[in-house]
């Protein structure tokens, strides 16, 4: 619909109240109102007429409808029947006289006249307007408009969708004024016009320039030429925003490595002048130090090697200091990447250690023996240094200063960390500055650990040091902790790169020097990290045996701590999956003391120490294992044959995950499932090991207990869930001590799901198919499960309705019913045939499924059945004789749901399985798919 044409007053007054009204509905009808405007013909029209007007907000408008129309409406130049509109180059002509006339004016009106008139040149080149740069240098020459000319036509040229000839044309263009625009720039930057604020304005918008034809991707040879014009613009108040914008994009320009060393050797003498290092310690302006770290950041970040290589110059020395006031993290990390690197600093005979004993590697950076040995030298006194400081960065304030940290402002206060850290930014300005500062916490912790690969056992000897030294300082205030905590916090953040053979400082830690004297009231946050820290070192216990007890001594008081245990239950838990073999010397005071804090742990914590305990009971001989878990295990058994009413439902299902815990705890450490096949000596007979009445005994108990509560809680999801978890990881475990018999199982899955249809019991009932369903002696029980469990889940889900609304159960049958044919397919054919054909025809109602779960069970179940491999003739023919039958319905689903009734993401799936048809099945899939494209046909031609 065409608008009539409004006077530029009436537009005028919208664009009064788009700007100035404190309405938003009327901001919001205003803006509705100018985009309508701007598609309509007219307004190549209205836009001079607004650029003529006294408001600065109408002269922008205008400029914008300029735009708009040149990008979206170029063709209704050629449409207008106006004689004005048939001359292409009117636009090209106002847009430069408009720019000329405001070109003392407004600055935002400006920039937008610019991009106007690029849009107009990407659309005239090459027929209208081929040469538009030089053109524009030409009519102006110089000036503030040129710039800003030359500083948007790069940046729209990115942002183009240019093609073919227009492209080249366009690139040519930028690549052939390549010369003049940086001639330009170079006199602007290096000449001053006696007018300072001027002057300054033509600098900044120079920078700005020149920062846009970097983006763009001028040579380098070209931008060299103006790097010290820059740069001694770096010290400058006034345009150092603008020239660190320019050199950090200019430093990160990947090409630049090329060019490293005359690179950074101007850069390094401008970030380590006299003047830059004064910033550092300037609080006077923080814009400037942030700038500088801005750009150190930056340098370091992508000439680590070079650093690396020139480590011993005086320059980077200083360099290197002012990073250690600043702090970045990734740019350490990278540091000592390269000199750890035999590649860029080459490792010598003596420093065999660094490289577990390889000869010397010869360096690509022609760096001397004796200059590698000083470059491992210095790097050891910086690292040191490093170290020192994250420390004390990582160092909690005092409690009192720390309780006040929810209000943001104190973390400034206590942290002096570059102005430009990005952690330090989100700090600041969250309001859960706590959360932040461990999050702070642990990246410091990566970076110590990075710091580790160059100190090594010098960072051992250090901290270990320096925790004795706190623990006995004297005068020491017993309140005060935070300074022991980050020690304690750095040792750890180092464990994964420890030795586990360390022989030195690790004994003087967890022994009486350290641990011996650390307290065991009271200071949660240090000894949270101290039982923390035992955890990390598991692995290093394994080969230290003898400190195993000291280190539980301390942590199994902390159990029945509720600050303390999760941090105790965790490294438990570590200790004694990585010492196994160790304790099972001392299994009876490990269940000796369960039996003493066990009532007084907090449930999650207490799964971890059951499992903790059960891990080491694992490690004990077949005939062993019975008595300790027995004891573990009594007061879980004793608790659920209590804990019938229904009040009792919560320490039921906490009983149950203890039972879990337990079972996997006694998995052995390879996780590896038992498959009971007719090999005799497979099988799990580790009941002869055992007082058979105890092992009798405890299995009748637990078919008490897991039958109690099925019958009982049948109703209740959760509870099933739970009581399924147990007794499939049981019967996963490599012993069945705590593992239902077959015998007893199979039909406690078969009358429990009859009870009430929960998907867990058809889970459960594919963990007894994947371990008993290679055995022949369990082939009947199994077929009979199978019926019972398919029967139950068809008469329940009728329909594909019924499959949408339960898709849990149609998900974990089809899973029983694949587990059938990887383990046991012959029982399938076993089955009564209509009950087999019951199956079939549920998998096909499977295949046109929306709900995803379901239907991917249902897609995987039909490509495990038709790529089943058949050894047996007889059995192949069976197959054979099944798919005729029904074949026909299955290419139907799976052509559907590829021509677009499915998801899109299961075509590859349903593809995958029609692949198997007709790979397998070629004559037949011919004619189905005759069939199927000839009912297709019918249909469109009844429909027409």
């Amino acid at each position: 619909m065409e608008f009539q044409p409004p006077s530029v007053s009436q537009v005028e007054q919208i664009i009064v109240q788009l700007y100035e009204s404190i309405d938003p509905h009327f901001q919001k009808s205003a803006q509705e109102y100018i985009q309508n405007l701007q598609k309509q013909q007219y307004a190549w029209d209205l836009a001079p007429q607004l650029l003529a007007s006294q408001s600065v907000n109408a002269q922008f408008i205008g400029a914008h409808i300029f735009q708009v129309k040149i990008s979206r409406d170029w063709y209704g130049l050629f449409i207008n029947d106006l004689e004005i509109w048939c001359d292409l180059k009117w636009v090209r002509t106002e847009l430069l006289g408009w720019i000329v006339r405001h070109s003392s004016g407004s600055n935002i009106v400006v920039t937008k006249l610019c991009l106007a008139l690029t849009a107009y040149a990407l659309q005239a080149v090459p027929d209208i307007w081929s040469n538009f740069i030089p053109d524009f240098f030409e009519m102006l020459h110089s000036g503030l408009p040129l710039l800003e000319f030359l500083t948007v036509v790069p940046e729209e040229v990115l942002r183009a969708d240019l093609i073919g000839e227009r492209k080249a044309k366009v690139y040519q263009e930028l690549t052939n004024s390549i010369p003049r625009v940086f001639s330009t720039l170079r006199s602007l930057l290096s000449e001053y016009c006696g007018n300072p604020e001027h002057d300054l304005i033509l600098k900044q918008k120079c920078l700005r320039c020149l920062q846009s034809w970097i983006l763009y991707g001028v040579p380098f040879d070209s931008l060299f030429l103006l790097i010290d014009n820059v740069i001694n613009l770096f010290s400058h108040e006034s345009t150092n925003d603008s020239v660190t914008d320019v050199l950090v994009e200019f430093i990160s320009q990947p090409r630049i490595t090329s060019y490293q060393n005359t690179v950074c050797e101007k850069m390094l003498c401008c970030m380590t002048s006299d003047w830059a290092k004064a910033q550092m310690v300037n609080d006077a302006d923080e814009s400037l130090a942030k700038n500088l770290c801005r750009l150190m950041t930056t340098f370091g970040e992508n000439f680590y090697n070079y650093i690396a290589i020139h480590f011993l110059r005086q320059d980077v020395i200083v360099y290197m200091e002012m990073m250690l006031i600043e702090m970045p993290l990734q740019f350490w990390y990278l540091l000592q990447e390269s000199l750890s690197d035999p590649d860029i600093i080459p490792v010598n005979n003596i420093d065999n250690d660094a490289v577990n004993g390889e000869d010397t590697v010869t360096s690509t950076s022609h760096i001397t023996p004796d200059e590698s040995q000083k470059i491992r030298e210095m790097s050891l006194v910086v690292f040191r240094k490093l170290v020192e400081i994250l420390r004390s960065k990582i160092q909690y304030p005092p409690d009192i200063e720390w309780a006040e940290w929810t209000k943001g402002i104190y973390m400034i206060n206590y942290l002096f960390v570059s102005l430009f850290a990005p952690i330090l930014i989100i700090l600041t300005n969250s309001t859960d500055v706590k959360e932040q500062f461990k999050i702070y916490r642990r990246n410091v912790g990566d970076t110590v650990m990075n710091s580790y690969f160059v100190l090594r056992d010098q960072m051992l000897a250090f901290f270990v040091d320096l925790a004795i030294t706190q623990l006995n300082s004297p005068g020491r205030n017993p309140s005060q902790w935070q300074d022991l905590e980050s020690t304690l916090f750095c040792i750890k953040s180092i464990a994964e790169a420890v030795d586990h053979n360390e022989n030195v400082y690790l004994p003087r830690l967890f022994g009486a020097e350290v641990y011996g004297m650390l307290p065991l009231q009271g200071h949660v946050r240090l000894r949270n990290t101290a039982l923390s820290l035992i955890g990390s070192y598991a692995d290093w216990f394994k080969s230290h045996p003898q400190y195993i007890l000291s280190a539980l001594n301390y942590l199994i008081p902390a159990l029945s701590d509720a600050e303390l245990a999760l941090s105790a239950a965790t490294s438990f838990k570590e200790v004694c999956d990585a010492c196994r073999d160790s304790l099972v010397g001392d299994i009876d005071n490990l269940v000796n003391m369960y039996m003493v804090v066990g009532p007084h742990i907090q449930p999650k914590e207490k799964q971890k120490v059951i499992e903790s305990i059960a891990d080491v009971i694992q490690a004990l001989s077949p005939d062993k294992m019975l008595q300790p878990l027995l004891v573990v295990t009594n007061d879980i058994i004793q608790t659920m044959r209590e804990a019938n009413p229904p009040q009792y439902r919560d320490v039921i299902i906490t009983q149950l995950e203890y039972l879990t815990c337990c079972c996997r705890g006694i998995q052995p450490p390879d996780d590896k499932v038992i498959i009971l096949d007719d090999n005799e000596h497979e099988l799990r007979n580790e009941e002869n090991f055992f007082d058979p009445s105890s092992a009798v005994g405890l299995a009748n108990t637990l078919l008490e207990i897991t039958s109690n509560i099925a019958e009982i809680w049948y109703h209740d999801s959760e509870v099933i869930e739970y009581l399924c978890k147990f007794l499939s990881i049981g019967i996963h475990t490599n012993s069945s001590i705590l593992s239902i018999p077959f015998e007893m199982i199979a039909p406690l899955i078969q009358i429990s799901f009859q009870r009430d249809h929960h998907s867990y019991w058809l889970d459960t009932a594919a963990k007894v198919v994947t371990i008993y369903g290679s055995n022949n002696r369990y082939g009947t029980a199994l077929r009979d499960m199978l019926a019972a469990l398919t029967s139950t889940t068809i008469q329940h889900v009728r329909c594909q309705t019924d499959m949408e609304q339960y898709p849990d159960i149609v998900n974990s049958y089809f899973s029983v019913l694949t587990k059938y044919l990887q383990k046991c397919p012959l029982l399938l054919y076993t089955l009564p045939s209509d009950m087999f054909k019951s199956i079939l025809t549920f998998s096909v109602a499977g295949l046109g499924l929306q709900e995803r779960l379901a239907l991917k069970s249902a897609v995987n179940f039909m490509g495990e059945f038709i790529g089943q491999n058949y050894k047996d003739e007889q059995f192949a023919k069976g197959v054979e004789n099944v798919m005729m039958a029904c074949g026909l319905e299955i290419m139907r689903e799976l052509l559907l749901g590829i021509g677009g009734r499915l998801p899109r993401s299961f075509v590859p799936s349903l593809a995958s399985v029609l692949h198997k048809i007709t790979g397998r099945y070629i004559e037949a899939s011919r004619e189905w798919l005759n069939i199927l494209l000839s009912q297709a046909l019918n249909t469109l031609i009844l429909h027409s």
